[in-house]
């Protein structure tokens, strides 16, 4: 088997929520059992939620409702709810449409890739977890600017240097999948690419932005895999 120059060698970053999985869904079955345990009730959530999303940020559901939990002194039920949650997330498929082709197609090829998601931890392991990527390779951020970690990677000679929660290595160039414009900001120049998977049709204010010339945009990851 021979071994490919380190010019053939392209690692994929794809980012996790609205990207490969349905947050909303996500979101929506943790309400459900939240509501199950008298955590707290679907409308204070759904406020905190909205609010949070006024500024631009991702609401951090879990952190918000352990915290309550805390509070009324009830963080044993916390450890039930959360233990539940994952268990009911079993028999469900979280993922948009298009990630099970995308994921196919990156396994199919032996593509390198891992996840790279911004939120709090709690929140994004817990989420991780419940959609079956628990074991895949990630870093959880808690900054937006996707973009400048990768660059931070690269090397003097343009090559990244990949770091060992994505498995160690080197690669000649990144490809990021992303929903978000900001996570492109400071993205390294080509022969990088970048596929920004946002429909204009149903943009949330936190996915809007400006992107780089070598970052292509696409309402769907079904479109995308078409094109890869």
């Amino acid at each position: 088997m021979t071994t490919p120059a380190l010019s053939d060698v392209e690692f994929y970053i794809v980012d996790f929520d609205r990207t490969l999985v349905d947050t909303d869904k996500l979101n929506e079955v943790f309400i459900e059992v939240a509501e199950q345990y008298g955590a707290i009730s679907r409308e204070q959530i759904q406020k905190a939620d909205a609010d949070v999303k006024k500024t631009g940020d991702s609401f951090d559901t879990a952190g918000y409702v352990r915290d309550r939990l805390a509070d009324e002194g009830r963080s044993d039920d916390w450890e039930k709810l959360e233990k539940q949650f994952i268990h009911e997330s079993r028999s469900l498929n979280y993922l948009l449409p298009g990630a099970t082709e995308l994921l196919e197609w990156l396994a199919s090829g032996g593509k390198r890739y891992g996840i790279l998601t911004y939120g709090n931890p709690l929140w994004q392991r817990i989420k991780m977890t419940a959609a079956g990527f628990n074991h895949t390779r990630h870093i959880i951020m808690q900054q937006k600017h996707k973009g400048k970690l990768i660059s931070g990677w690269q090397r003097s000679d343009g090559s990244f240097r990949l770091p060992e929660e994505m498995g160690g290595g080197s690669a000649s160039r990144i490809v990021l999948i992303d929903d978000k414009a900001v996570s492109f900001d400071q993205f390294p120049p080509a022969p990088s690419v970048g596929y920004w998977v946002c429909d204009p049709a149903h943009e949330l204010e936190a996915q809007k932005g400006e992107v780089p010339t070598n970052v292509t945009r696409h309402t769907d990851l079904t479109s995308l895999t078409d094109v890869l």
